[in-house]
């Protein structure tokens, strides 16, 4: 417990430096242009801010010890893909742009990044077959699309995250292993410190840095897990909005008309009139339906 507390401690002091540093350099991503207007009043908010939780999950492995193959991968894991959106997010600055590698590009290093990481977890940790080893492929590959679709309102990607984890604790512990509940323990309080200046009305965001690196550690643990089925419950929300742009721009090519106001789904309920807080509790809710699904199941 003790250590907890000092890691949640770290995670708010670290969270703010993060802050203060970002702010202080002018660190800002310029805002898409078709997002609902009241999102273009965000363009002096801070991005990068998935350093932090990369830092403090960091600090958390060696406060708890967590050097196992299975957690180092884990980790390695989060910080490659955490090193994609990191320079995807550069770029976006650098050019002045919301837009840093190209989708092509972007794609290109999660199939490979994918790829190498499922190699050497067959390798090192567990053999895989070749139909799990292409399913799981396609799984890294679609979750790391899928958060970094979701992280699109003030705290809605870091909470439902939370969520998630909360989900792959409980089933670690009843599974019988400790170190990746450990694991999941400390993933949560760097969340957590994060939430605390990612909540709205948000100082901070977490860029693809954070998003993009979400997404591959949730199905890391999956695969950690054995079970790739539980993203079904654990990942609701984050299947719901990639449906949403994928029936979005599937309808607009085909038939030139939008099911939606505006994809992903959460801009959609916005300009429905819902305000941005009570979107994000909505699916917050939603993510919280899944976890009492994945623990029932």
């Amino acid at each position: 417990m003790l250590k907890l507390l000092f890691l949640l401690i770290i995670a708010l002091a670290i969270n703010n430096l993060v802050f203060f540093v970002l702010k202080q350099f002018k660190i800002y991503q310029k805002i898409y242009n078709l997002s609902p207007e009241a999102h273009q009043q965000k363009q002096k908010t801070p991005s990068f801010g998935g350093i932090s939780i990369l830092l403090i999950f960091f600090i958390g492995m060696i406060i708890f010890g967590l050097f196992s193959l299975v957690s180092l991968w884990l980790f390695l894991l989060f910080f490659c893909f955490a090193a994609i959106g990191f320079f995807d997010d550069l770029l976006s600055i650098l050019k002045k742009e919301n837009k840093g590698f190209s989708a092509k590009q972007k794609f290109l290093l999660q199939v490979a990044t994918s790829f190498i990481f499922l190699f050497l977890y067959a390798v090192l940790i567990h053999p895989l077959g070749l139909i799990m080893f292409f399913f799981y492929w396609f799984i890294f590959v679609g979750a790391s699309n899928a958060t970094n679709l979701t992280d699109g309102l003030d705290g809605l990607l870091s909470g439902l995250s939370i969520i998630s984890l909360v989900g792959f604790m409980i089933l670690f512990y009843k599974s019988g292993n400790i170190e990746l509940v450990q694991l999941s323990l400390v993933f949560i309080i760097s969340l957590i410190g994060f939430l605390s200046l990612n909540k709205y009305p948000a100082k901070i965001f977490m860029g693809d840095t954070g998003s993009l690196a979400i997404g591959a550690l949730i199905a890391g643990l999956s695969l950690a897990l054995n079970n790739p089925w539980i993203l079904i419950p654990l990942g609701l929300v984050y299947i719901l909005e990639t449906l949403s742009v994928i029936l979005q721009v599937g309808s607009y090519k085909i038939f030139k008309k939008r099911i939606f106001k505006m994809s992903p789904l959460h801009h959609h309920f916005e300009l429905l009139g819902f305000s941005e807080v009570k979107v994000v509790f909505l699916f917050w809710g939603i993510g919280l339906i899944g976890l009492l699904v994945s623990l029932v199941f």
